[in-house]
Formats: C-alpha cells, structure tokens, sequence
C-alpha cells in the first residue's frame, strides 16, 4: 500500500456523512453562488453565465459511481473557490471603478504540453525584473493590496488549504508541487479548464468546452489582473496553463497585443507526464478500485491530440511574431543561446538575476523524488501517440535545433 493509503481511509471516513450532498449538485451549486455572493455586488450577465458551466463540472463528480467522499469535497472546493473568486473581484471592481484603469500590457501565456519545459520558462520568465505571474495565494484569495501581516496570514490560510494534497499523495509533490506565496497556473483563479477532468469523466463539460466561447473567462482573467496590479508597482504579467494552448483565439482576441511562448518536446514524453498527474489525482478522487491506468491512456490522448490540432489551427490566424516557439532539447541543452534570445524577441532583458534565477531552477529538481513514468503503464505506445499528433510532428521537425 502506498504510504497515504492510511491517511486517505480515515479521511474519507470522516468526510463520508457529508458525501450524502452528492444527490443534487443543484442545490450545492447555488448554495456556493449564495453564500460567495452575499453582501456583495451581484454577477455581471456574462459572468454568471460562464459560471454557471461549472454546474456540469460539479454534476460530474456527483454523478461518478466511483468518487470517494474526499472526491466529492475536493470537487465541491474546487467549484466553490472559483465561483467566490468570480463574486470577489466583481464586486471589488464595482466599489473601486479605478481598477478597470490598470493597463495588462503584452503580457506573456507560457503554452505546452507537460513535461516541455512550461515550468521552468514561466518562472523564468515570471520572475524576472520587470515581470511577474500571480501567485498562488493572490488567486486563492484574491483582493486589494493588504498589508504584511495580513498577506502573511492569507499565504497561512492558503499553505493550509493545500496541504492535503501533499499529505494524502505520495507522488504530488514530485509532479507538481505547489507553494503559497510561488507563481502558479491561471486555472487557479479561472473558471474553466479541460484538466478539470483529470480527476473524474466530465464528457459533458468537455464537449462544451470543444463548442463555446471562451473569451468571458478570459476577460475575468483580465478584470482579475487588473485587481492584482492596483496599488501595486506595474510589472509585465506572465501566464500559464496546459489547456491555455487549445483557446490561443480567445485569449489573442482578449489581450491583442499578448505574446505566446510554446514550449515543444515530443508527443510521448509529454502525454507520459501528463498520464501520470491525472493518476495521482484520480488516486485522491476516487475509491482505488475505480481508478482504470489504460482509460487513463486513453482520454489524456483523445484530449491532447484534439487540443494541439485545434491549437495549431488556430495559430495559423495569429500574428507572424505573436508566437516564439522554444524546443525542450534547445532550452536544456542550450539555455545561454536560447534564452537571451528569446527574451530579445519578447522585448525583454536577459541579465544577471535572470541567470540567478536559471541556477536555482536546475537546482530545484535534485531536492524532490524524481518523477518516474511511461506510456506502457497506461496503455499506450509510442507508434500510436505520434500517429495521434501526426499534424504536430510536422511543426516539432520544422524547430531548430
């Protein structure tokens, strides 16, 4: 048994009485619009309607035969942070109108599949002078500037909201550790994400997701941005996401003058890594014999492949300069070539904090277990990744070095 085996019994026999809420994740849903919503401004038309796609997230996980009960409160959280985040800035920015006055000036959405190295380029590019990329308790609690007690007491609450992630999976933090006060993805703080599903099914919400427009999710992106700039010193935002690279359209028709940075490594490597997050969160999710390591295979390389056709489709209608494509081999074999060029064509500066910076992201990796994973756990072979992503190859052949 894995060491959190354990721990994830007596949670979910803790949690199980409150489990019985699943019978109608109506009822839940509007609970959470309620309870965000009071004594606050009320939802814009457009943004109650892109929440209320999060209904079909949360009816997801009530519907899945095999959800443990910490399934079904991990869920309930993660529906009800992003609904509060919608009422909270809203309602900051109808009490303080000077915040729609914050200019979010070529800012910067780091896009890859995992394992290409988006991490590392997005905190090198976050956190160079002149950047930044909101971090992770600016996105769980969302709000005005804040003194250095209370920001320190917001990183606490938010260090303690995640905790259990860390101590229930004994693979988390290898894959993807997350720290309070660190730069994280966007999805933290946005409504809707196809990595939702990496928990459990959402064919619903999926298939939504393939057909609506993203743009009011990306302009509460933009509303919230705006938040964290005012009263702040104005800095260049840095993004990131995964799914960001399947809605390159609706993010360029958002932010105009937006710059991507995709981030390329070949197909298999990266659907491996990815395969191997979505089982440490069905492990948190779900009862252990629900979890299906080849189903698993099979829907991360149905969504990938689709995503990074729709992605290279859509890329064809952007600026000739708007993407700089950067290849996993170049950036670690490399990085004293790639990287200051690639900061030249962002209109950026590469110096000597940067290399400060660099050092401490190689480094990193040896302090945590290595992340192991491969295709054939899940099902899947090489030959039939890359026949999946056969349009992709053609860019990655195309790329220097």
């Amino acid at each position: 048994m894995p060491p959190t085996a354990p721990a994830l019994h007596l949670t979910n026999l803790l949690l199980a009485p409150g489990a019985r809420t699943r019978r109608d994740p109506d009822a839940v849903f509007d609970r959470m619009v309620a309870r965000a919503s009071r004594g606050r401004t009320p939802l814009t038309d457009e943004n109650a309607a892109d929440l209320d796609h999060l209904r079909l997230v949360l009816h997801a996980f009530a519907r899945f035969p095999g959800l443990s009960p910490l399934g079904w409160t991990a869920g309930q959280a993660m529906v009800e942070g992003r609904v509060r985040n919608r009422v909270v800035v809203g309602d900051l920015r109808a009490r303080h109108p000077r915040v729609a006055d914050e200019p979010v000036e070529a800012p910067v959405f780091v896009v890859g599949m995992p394992r290409t190295g988006t991490t590392l380029m997005y905190n090198l590019l976050s956190r160079s002078p002149g950047h930044r990329g909101p971090r992770l308790w600016e996105m769980t609690y969302p709000g005005l500037p804040v003194d250095a007690a209370a920001e320190a007491a917001l990183v606490r609450r938010t260090r303690r909201r995640f905790a259990m992630t860390s101590m229930l999976s004994s693979t988390w933090d290898t894959i993807h550790p997350m720290y309070a006060t660190a730069e994280e993805e966007d999805t933290f703080i946005r409504a809707h994400s196809e990595l939702h599903s990496s928990a459990v099914p959402m064919p619903e919400y999926l298939e939504l997701l393939a057909t609506f427009d993203h743009r009011p999710d990306y302009r509460f992106l933009r509303d919230a941005l705006q938040l964290l700039s005012y009263g702040r010193p104005p800095r260049r935002w840095v993004l990131k996401h995964p799914a960001n690279l399947f809605h390159l359209s609706a993010i360029a028709d958002v932010f105009p003058d937006a710059r991507f940075v995709w981030t390329h490594r070949t197909p298999e490597v990266a659907l491996a890594s990815l395969c191997s997050l979505a089982e440490s969160s069905q492990r948190i999710h779900r009862r252990p014999d629900a979890v299906d390591l080849h189903q698993i295979g099979r829907d991360w390389l149905a969504i990938m492949s689709d995503g990074v056709a729709r992605a290279l489709d859509q890329r064809a209608a952007l600026g000739p300069d708007q993407v700089v494509d950067v290849s996993y081999e170049r950036l670690t074999s490399d990085p004293g070539g790639a990287l200051p060029e690639l900061f030249e064509r962002l209109g950026a500066h590469w110096g000597e904090a940067d290399e400060a910076t660099l050092a401490a992201e190689w480094d990193a990796p040896r302090r945590r277990a290595p992340h192991r994973y491969s295709l054939d756990r899940f099902g899947l072979e090489t030959g039939e990744v890359r026949a999946a992503f056969g349009g992709y190859l053609g860019l990655l052949a195309d790329l220097p070095g």
